[in-house]
């Protein structure tokens, strides 16, 4: 046989042994594999160590999105399979089925020398990160002090996971009775910023809150669940839609926990958002 038609046999050979193994070369984006796989490494995943097991790290098409994701194995069922990234501090939200394990890991590239190159990503954010804040404005003669959150479910950035939460602590002191302009009312009231939000609420992001809160009176210890709501259903024609605690004008101060959860069903435009709240007279 000639050295082409030898060349072109082991061409042949290794196309088909490739495409029988479902070898892929991708370049990972993210850290929440970190420290075993970094950001920029260069990861090679092989239908031949599809794996699966618990304590595998598997190649998989998430479904809601159709993402490539590549995160360890904590947990298996008949037919499923939970993942999560190894700095990660909460699962991923998704159950991941047998039908999109695409591969396992069969080696790893340590080195961030090839991210220029085009090979196509997989990414180790893996779950849709996002950075979410909050913000209060409050009326003239109304006042609102809020402490830095408490964080469940984040990565290793401090990026919220689909299904994980930030609580902020807010002490809400309403407008004294009597007074006039902005503070003209019965009812102080804490709710989405209409006019705030209303640039955010295109954005996916802004659409993916879940907004809990629970008040009492400052120095009590019986909490009271005031709102359960989501941004997604929330109206300017209808303020009581994001509405989440209320008090009299004139009464003690009250001190409200509000909780923001990210959800995952909903893609995201952007990777943060400021969710602005309003306390004051409606």
């Amino acid at each position: 046989m000639s050295r082409a038609r030898w060349a072109a046999t082991w061409v042949i050979a290794i196309a088909l042994a490739t495409q029988l193994a479902g070898l892929r070369l991708l370049v990972v984006s993210g850290s929440s594999m970190s420290p075993s796989i970094r950001d920029g490494d260069l990861v090679l995943t092989a239908r031949l160590w599809l794996g699966g097991s618990v304590g595998d790290i598997v190649l998989v098409k998430r479904s809601s999105d159709g993402q490539l994701l590549l995160h360890r194995v904590i947990e298996e069922g008949e037919g499923w399979r939970r993942t999560k990234g190894d700095a990660s501090l909460s699962p991923d939200a998704e159950r991941i089925t047998d039908a999109a394990v695409l591969g396992g890991l069969a080696a790893v590239i340590p080195t961030g020398l090839f991210t220029s190159l085009p090979f196509e990503e997989v990414a180790a954010q893996f779950s849709a990160g996002r950075q979410v804040g909050l913000s209060v404005s409050s009326a003239s003669g109304a006042r609102a002090e809020m402490g830095a959150p408490v964080l469940s479910g984040t990565d290793a950035q401090g990026q919220l996971l689909p299904g994980g939460r930030a609580t902020w602590t807010l002490t809400l002191t309403p407008c004294p009775v009597g007074l006039s302009g902005e503070c003209t009312g019965s009812t102080n009231t804490l709710r989405i910023d209409p006019d705030r939000f209303a640039s955010l609420a295109t954005g996916g992001l802004a659409r993916s809150i879940r907004l809990t809160s629970t008040c009492r009176p400052v120095g009590s210890t019986a909490w009271t669940a005031s709102a359960d709501l989501f941004t997604a259903a929330w109206s300017a024609a209808s303020v009581a839609t994001g509405r989440l605690a209320s008090l009299s004008a004139g009464a003690a101060a009250i001190e409200c926990q509000v909780q923001v959860t990210l959800l995952g069903s909903l893609a995201a435009a952007s990777s943060a958002l400021t969710l602005p709240l309003r306390w004051g007279p409606e």
